[in-house]
């Protein structure tokens, strides 16, 4: 865009809720009624957070201690090339070994080893090849934890919590975006990066200390009034829904789910494009057509991050509206629309009241896309379900830099937009004509 797991009772979903598990009205109502709940966000906030302190430190790190743009591709590639290639793997044993156990154990792992790189930069024992030893395997169990968080949320709120849930988690997750940078930024120029690598490593722990925390219990059952697996598929053949058996594997799934089908070709089709636009058209407009130089450039990524935090609490208002999918889709033809007019809107200005309203239609669709698929899909597969978007995120990201590098030193920044935005519209349609989507 980012499900059966196993509760980690093995609580039945078919158990009645107990009248305190009920949900109450109140300023406490809602999913953060729940201790897990609060637990686990609190953690994610506080890691998050951390993670921006390392996005920080690291380019800062090798370049400032002689180390070229080259080497800090080298080591970034030895994070993200075993990223992608992990969360595959991260989803599966999330479906097999219960969410919260892979997200603790993926916590762990990473305190150690940036904790281990905190080490060898505040003492100075550092070379390349040692920053892209430690870099593999991070990226590695940054690949196994993501799905697994992802399927979490539904192994603790019941139906009716869960698009809150999934709004307040992108909130919060997006506040963290937004303050963490700057925070960071003060530390790794005040101090050190090894400092701001050794925080970031108390932070996993801090998380770590949230999911072992967690009562492990669920709130409610998964409220069924029909198979909400049956009312997401496309049968061969008409009025046999009722009759339709859940699928015990991710590829007959695949074959069957026209919700599935259509979230992972939307997927596919904006990753093509979004790390091109983001990563190498957006910083050229800034410094060349717009002659907004670096502050505008952060103008710019500030407005995505500001509207996507609007976009993320409008999301929790929507739990109980028909027709989310439709919602959805509409929402995805704003963001193409917002997207392919960016650099001609008339400046900085006018390019980042795009950006943010791009934000806002991004964040709302992605809290109603990522709850439908979680409420409508098998919960035995969402780890791998959430892996295989993961995959096609991250698995497509150094294409889209590469191919988008070329364009835009041939043709310049410009065409990358109505590019992508066209792209995007395209696979919308495709899903505004699959009527399984369009009556979620």
């Amino acid at each position: 865009m980012s499900l059966s797991t196993d509760t980690p009772d093995s609580q039945s979903l078919t158990e009645s809720p107990s009248a305190s598990n009920r949900p109450r009205r109140g300023l406490r109502a809602g999913p953060l009624r729940l201790r897990d709940f609060r637990l686990l966000i609190f953690g994610q906030m506080v890691s998050t957070v951390g993670d921006m302190f390392y996005a920080v430190a690291l380019p800062w790190f090798v370049l400032a201690n002689g180390g070229t743009p080259r080497d800090l591709g080298i080591v970034l590639a030895a994070y993200g090339i075993p990223r992608a290639a992990s969360v595959l793997l991260g989803g599966s044993l999330s479906d097999r070994v219960q969410p919260r156990r892979m997200m603790l154990l993926a916590d762990i792992a990473r305190a150690l080893l940036v904790g281990g790189l905190a080490v060898i930069t505040l003492f100075d024992i550092h070379t390349l090849w040692v920053l892209c030893v430690i870099a593999a395997p991070l990226g590695a169990f940054e690949g196994i934890f993501l799905p697994a968080s992802m399927a979490m949320l539904p192994s603790i709120l019941s139906d009716d919590d869960l698009q809150a849930g999934n709004a307040i988690n992108m909130a919060t997750a997006q506040f963290s975006v937004l303050v963490g940078p700057g925070v960071g930024g003060v530390i790794v120029a005040s101090v050190r990066s090894g400092v701001a690598f050794m925080v970031d490593a108390i932070t996993f722990l801090v998380s770590a200390a949230s999911l072992a925390a967690m009562r492990g219990t669920r709130a409610a059952h998964h409220a069924v009034v029909e198979n909400p697996m049956v009312d997401s598929l496309a049968p061969d053949e008409p009025g046999i829904a009722a009759e339709t058996a859940e699928p015990k594997t991710f590829w007959a799934l695949l074959r069957q789910s026209r919700l599935l089908q259509t979230g992972l070709a939307v997927s596919i089709v904006g990753n093509l494009a979004f790390g091109a636009l983001t990563e190498v058209a957006l910083p050229d407009l800034a410094h060349g057509p717009l002659h907004a130089g670096a502050t505008g450039f952060g103008i710019m990524v500030s407005a995505f991050g500001a509207g996507s935090l609007v976009g993320s609490l409008l999301g929790a208002t929507m739990g109980k509206l028909p027709r989310r999918g439709l919602i959805a889709l509409l929402l995805g033809l704003v963001q193409a629309l917002f997207l392919a007019v960016i650099p001609f809107t008339g400046g900085l200005p006018g390019a980042a009241i795009s950006i943010a309203a791009w934000g806002v239609a991004n964040a709302v669709s992605n809290v109603l896309l990522i709850t439908l698929i979680q409420q409508r899909l098998p919960r035995a597969l969402l780890g791998r379900i959430m892996g295989a978007f993961m995959f096609a995120n991250f698995g497509l990201y150094p294409i889209s830099v590469a191919v988008g590098g070329v364009v835009v030193d041939r043709l310049g920044p410009a065409i990358i937009f109505p590019i992508t935005g066209g792209m995007l519209f395209l696979a919308i349609l495709y899903g505004l004509f699959q009527p399984e989507l369009r009556d979620l």
